[in-house]
């Protein structure tokens, strides 16, 4: 039988993506890669929240370099870093558990959205991934557990900087097969110069969200032609239902439509828009690195 613990949905803050990176250990010479973006996975069992881990405390296990809040959390890992560690090596657990969109794959994940089952802790990419993943729990871990041998040996997914937002981050990830797709993270209704555009009018932000998944799917190297998903959160169905031809003149017909109390942006922000899209030219994933 699973116990599972979950985590509230705690709001997040939208940054605009300040950098492009290679999450693995190509990237600065031979250094591990940064698990769980630096976030103690200690602190998930002892103190039910995410704390972020300190450089001060850091222990290399995996070809990772884990941080934590406080030597005693180091020294709790160290003695038994099966229990705390995440599972699937801190990569996201939907992803391994294989997506229809993408086959079981690398992500990365946001330290906000996590769960305790049967004393495991898993991660997931977004809060978002995290409510998609839940319905179905014993059959997603099921298949991840077996995925992983696979995925483990798969190269790491890279993140793609400006002028995509990266919380959540947009990627590019590697599937079965060796091909490679994009997935652009949560777009909203904000200018290339950071401010937000269209207060109160549903029209106006879907215009401004789309403009922006455009640009990101560019900067990455693919187009609009090439979206296979396309995921809409919005605040207000029905004003979002009247405004769909100009979400159709950006990026096609939205493939699925989820309404939600409110964005974890803020409370002037009505909709978030993600795409999925096949990258037609595979990146070397020779990105710059930097942490």
């Amino acid at each position: 039988m699973l116990e599972a613990y979950f985590a509230p949905l705690r709001p997040s803050i939208p940054l605009v993506g300040l950098f492009i990176s290679l999450l693995g250990s190509t990237a600065w010479g031979d250094e591990a890669r940064l698990s769980v973006t630096g976030y103690d996975p200690v602190a998930y069992f002892t103190d039910g929240k995410p704390v972020p881990g300190v450089n001060e405390f850091e222990y290399v296990w995996h070809d990772a370099r884990w941080r934590f809040a406080s030597a005693a959390h180091r020294d709790l890992f160290v003695a038994d870093p099966e229990h705390y560690a995440p599972q699937y090596d801190g990569y996201c657990a939907m992803g391994v558990a294989d997506v229809a969109v993408f086959g079981p794959h690398k992500d990365t994940v946001d330290p906000e959205a996590w769960a305790i089952v049967d004393g495991k802790l898993y991660l997931t990419h977004t809060r978002y991934t995290l409510e998609r993943w839940r319905p179905n729990l014993a059959e997603n871990i099921k298949r991840a557990d077996v995925n992983w041998s696979a995925v483990a040996h798969q190269p790491e997914p890279a993140l793609i900087g400006p002028p995509c937002a990266n919380h959540p981050p947009s990627v590019i990830v590697w599937v079965q097969g060796g091909g490679q797709r994009v997935n652009a993270g949560g777009q909203l209704a904000v200018d290339k110069e950071g401010n937000f555009v269209g207060k109160g009018d549903m029209r106006a932000q879907i215009e401004q969200a789309g403009k922006n998944v455009q640009a990101c799917l560019e900067a990455a190297g693919t187009k609009v032609s090439d979206i296979v998903l396309t995921r809409a959160y919005v605040t207000d169905a029905d004003a979002f239902k009247k405004n769909a031809d100009v979400f159709a003149r950006y990026l096609g017909p939205a493939s699925t439509v989820t309404p939600v109390p409110s964005l974890s942006a803020g409370p002037d922000f009505l909709v978030q828009i993600e795409a999925v899209a096949n990258l037609s030219s595979p990146t070397s994933a020779s990105f710059e690195s930097k942490r």
